[in-house]
């Protein structure tokens, strides 16, 4: 896939809401933080993304995370 086809395909997803299942200790909270952190980075604002997780546990968690990749 050309290096144009990547960046329409990566625009084009998130574009939609996303989703994601998997099971314990599979790094669901690891995603959620790379992909929220990225859309920061690209000009979203913290007001335009939702990441809603299962347990409180997780979501501290990735609160947690994403302090520390932004200090």
């Amino acid at each position: 896939m050309s290096d144009e086809r990547e960046r329409q395909a990566a625009i084009a997803e998130r574009e939609h809401n996303q989703l994601l299942a998997a099971g314990a200790g599979s790094g669901k909270t690891t995603v959620l933080v790379d992909r929220y952190l990225s859309l920061l980075e690209d000009g979203c604002g913290v007001t335009e993304v939702v990441a809603v997780t299962f347990t409180e546990k997780a979501a501290a968690e990735m609160k947690v995370r994403v302090r520390e990749k932004c200090d």
